[in-house]
């Protein structure tokens, strides 16, 4: 009991922290183990007074770009090594350093189904804390939101890590010099839109220039992630799982295009749905087709090819390769669809989004579709019929799914 209320069985969770690396870290990675922890840049200087190393605590106690309170815990170090009467390394003469150049990474958020992505931009110094950049683009208004300011090493990671357990998925790194052109890109859409940069943007120039002369390569190119017919028709008949994928999860048709459906199977069905029971399942099937072949027009297939391109990022940042083809395979075949041969009610992926509607707007209404049908001279035009069970299957799995 005594031995907990002195502090021991803290500092044993603090060892248990960090792992063997940061712990063995030699004087070249001193520093960078430093601003891996961020806030926790102390406790692992305490971590290594523990374990005698001097190497590590020789080479803060004398660098100026450590973290004020590491570099004081250090010092305090050397005292406490001394005292231990362990050999101290000895330092060779510094000579003045450079000015070190930041250090710039870059982190990607997909297209939500509004066509709204996210790009993340930071820098550092060594020891430092990183400028943070965080910009939202519109695939056609441009940059609608921005934030700029300082944050950790840890608190970046903590932030990413929340994001996952909250959405099922976090930002993938990406080359900055590609989401500098996006950003940009993003811009010369404001001009175009009308819409009106964020108070700010401009205090984020270093972080967002300089923007390269050409489009660099995308992340899933650079990665080597070629779609050929094979990859198409392997994938894709299987491709109505991919709305079970966190970055597909909330991807839906506008309510319009729903209704309008659920007319059109009123219209069908006619005033008297008793007498049309054995063919609703039927009607059913044919008009959510009829939806999505008038829903997935050249124009819209092309913004979803290229959202889930997009998407194949995070897919292959999260999940892999694999993952990563099936969703550019679904992308090509969407984006090859005709009207007469191959329409887009062929491709799974596609039809999904209605049978993924349906079972949104059944669960609003306890479970149950209503349809609205012509109504008979003398009946409530208000009324409608509740589809049968069989016609929710779709529905059903995708709301399981």
């Amino acid at each position: 009991m005594g031995k907990n209320k002195t502090g021991t069985g803290g500092a044993d969770k603090r060892e248990l922290a960090f792992e063997a690396r940061l712990i063995d870290a030699g004087a070249a990675d001193a520093l960078s183990a430093l601003d891996e922890v961020g806030d926790k840049a102390a406790d692992l200087v305490e971590q290594w007074i523990r374990s005698n190393n001097a190497a590590a605590i020789v080479a803060v106690a004398q660098s100026d770009a450590a973290p004020g309170v590491a570099r004081k815990a250090a010092r305090r170090g050397l005292n406490v090594l001394k005292s231990r009467q362990v050999a101290l390394p000895e330092q060779a003469p510094v000579a003045p350093a450079a000015p070190a150049a930041p250090t710039f990474e870059a982190w990607f958020v997909p297209p939500d189904q509004s066509g709204i992505a996210t790009y993340t931009i930071g820098s550092s110094f060594p020891g430092q804390r990183y400028q943070i950049a965080e910009i939202r683009v519109h695939e056609t208004a441009g940059i609608i939101e921005m934030h700029v300011g300082e944050a950790t090493h840890g608190s970046i990671r903590d932030s990413f890590r929340n994001m996952e357990e909250r959405v099922g998925y976090s930002p993938a790194p990406v080359p900055v010099e590609w989401a500098r052109w996006r950003v940009a890109e993003g811009r010369r859409r404001n001009a175009v839109s009308g819409l009106v940069l964020p108070l700010g943007f401009d205090s984020a120039a270093n972080l967002l220039e300089p923007v390269p002369e050409a489009e660099p390569t995308h992340p899933v190119a650079a990665a080597a992630l070629e779609v050929t017919d094979s990859d198409i028709d392997k994938r894709v008949p299987d491709s109505a799982q991919l709305h079970n994928d966190p970055e597909f999860r909330d991807w839906l048709p506008e309510i319009q295009f729903v209704h309008e459906m659920l007319t059109k199977v009123g219209e069908r069905v006619g005033p008297e749905p008793e007498q049309a029971t054995d063919r609703i399942s039927v009607i059913f099937d044919e008009e959510i087709k009829a939806a999505v072949d008038r829903f997935f027009t050249p124009d819209v297939r092309a913004r979803l090819a290229d959202r889930m391109r997009d998407a194949a990022v995070s897919s292959l940042s999260r999940v892999g390769r694999e993952r990563a083809l099936d969703v550019l395979s679904v992308a090509e075949a969407a984006r090859r669809c005709g009207l007469i041969t191959s329409p887009p009610s062929d491709v799974p992926f596609l039809r999904s989004f209605f049978n993924k509607a349906l079972s949104v707007v059944a669960a609003s209404s306890g479970g149950k579709l209503n349809i609205p049908v012509p109504a008979k001279p003398s009946a409530d035009p208000s009324k409608g019929i509740v589809a049968p069970p069989e016609v929710l299957e779709e529905a059903a799995k995708s709301a399981a799914r």
